[in-house]
């Protein structure tokens, strides 16, 4: 699989409870991407996209979405204000057996060497609005 970095159109959707989300583009939808960073507002966003060649070609087709190359990627990502980041530690469901039953509950995620997984979050206001969103890490 090759990976390569999009500059995409970002709409905001509403959802119950005060909460929003972020929608990428339709032909999104069922690939596997993750955010660079997200413009202030929400209204666009860099996306690294990990798939076949064949599906970057046809991503590429789509008006919504520009290739970028490494460089092109570095000058945008200045170009945008600067994010509001956060770092949090990854929590992870886990099961422990208590005689004969089981007993799940969260704990921190850990790696193959038993380090807390930190992921982080850039936070976007658009509108009344705050999103979160997972993003690359650098």
């Amino acid at each position: 699989m090759l990976g390569a970095f999009f500059r995409v159109r970002l709409s905001v959707c509403p959802k119950g409870g005060g909460e929003a989300e972020l929608v990428p583009p339709n032909i999104l939808q069922d690939l596997q991407y993750r955010f660079v960073i997200v413009k202030e507002g929400g209204e666009d966003g860099i996306v690294r996209i990990e798939e076949s060649e064949a599906v970057l070609e046809t991503i590429e087709q789509d008006k919504d979405c520009q290739k970028l190359t490494v460089e092109q990627m570095e000058v945008l990502k200045k170009e945008y204000p600067a994010p509001k980041l956060k770092k949090i530690y990854r929590m992870g469901q886990q099961e422990h057996r208590v005689g004969e039953g089981r007993l799940m509950d969260w704990s921190f995620a850990v790696d193959a060497q038993g380090n807390r997984i930190l992921d982080t979050w850039q936070t976007i206001r658009s509108g009344f609005y705050l999103i979160d969103l997972l993003v690359a890490p650098d």
